[in-house]
């Protein structure tokens, strides 16, 4: 079974391909036309050209952002700010200022970055 379903818009006169989106809700797919020579419709971003020069292009793989409120330095400082608790949190129970269930998951990627020296204390004393 082919993805590309074909309409016939214009009574009949004008054909042209479904567009290709789907609902995250649903699960369904747009019922609109795409648009020429695109694969979705104009709702769906078959009007966008994307970046033209070559430094939009590279902002562009820089900024990598989704939605704008979520950039590459905010993922970095929230990785940094996981590692210095999980650090902080290790001190708290090799001194005994915390006790109970540890926080559960796997250990944040930015561990040698957070606190090193503590890190290095926290080692020693082990």
């Amino acid at each position: 079974m082919s993805n590309n379903f074909t309409y016939a818009i214009a009574g009949g006169h004008i054909t042209c391909n479904q567009c290709q989106a789907m609902s995250k809700r649903s699960r369904q797919r747009c019922k609109a036309p795409a648009m020429k020579g695109k694969q979705v419709c104009k709702t769906h971003g078959g009007r966008s050209t994307g970046p033209k020069t070559e430094a939009g292009r590279q902002r562009c793989a820089e900024a990598k952002t989704i939605h704008g409120r979520e950039t590459r330095e905010a993922r970095i400082e929230r990785s940094l700010a996981s590692a210095r608790l999980a650090v902080l949190e290790e001190v708290g129970f090799l001194f005994g200022l915390m006790s109970g269930g540890r926080t559960r998951g796997r250990r944040p990627d930015r561990m040698a970055e957070a606190y090193p020296e503590l890190q290095e204390f926290v080692r020693r004393e082990k």
